[in-house]
């Protein structure tokens, strides 16, 4: 059985931290609930896309078990490139519909390759991870 490492000074930095964070979600809940509605509509619709997009995001690869196997049985890296692609794709089109178009500024845009970054990693680790449980 593995410990926990740190002592008392770690789990004291760990409880600190989390009432620091918990005291800077209570303060950003409490300014957008000060804020017109149509600003705080505006930003709970986006966070809801947000949500949206993460769940969808997290699980459009574990649709690809269905046929994992068959790709294996091509034996070809670009069939496993392709798919990641394509994942990737699905992904960056399904942000842009719910995003409501292209990004506008420069922090979107770095924003949204950032997101697309991440998923596709994650798009990747996943493959590889269904590919190893299916015998690849």
């Amino acid at each position: 059985m593995e410990s926990g490492g740190g002592g008392l000074l770690g789990r004291l930095g760990e409880k600190v931290l989390t009432w620091v964070a918990a005291g800077l979600l209570l303060v950003l809940a409490v300014a957008v609930y000060r804020m017109d509605a149509g600003t705080r509509g505006a930003i709970l619709g986006g966070i809801g896309r947000t949500i949206l997009w993460v769940v969808v995001a997290a699980a459009l690869p574990w649709v690809t078990r269905l046929f994992v196997t068959r790709l294996l049985e091509i034996g070809s890296n670009w069939a496993g490139a392709i798919l990641i692609a394509v994942l990737t794709l699905i992904n960056a089109g399904l942000g842009l519909i719910l995003m409501g178009g292209w990004p506008s500024g420069g922090w979107a845009w770095l924003a949204s390759l950032a997101a697309l970054a991440v998923v596709g990693t994650y798009n990747y680790l996943v493959a590889e991870y269904l590919a190893e449980r299916a015998g690849g």
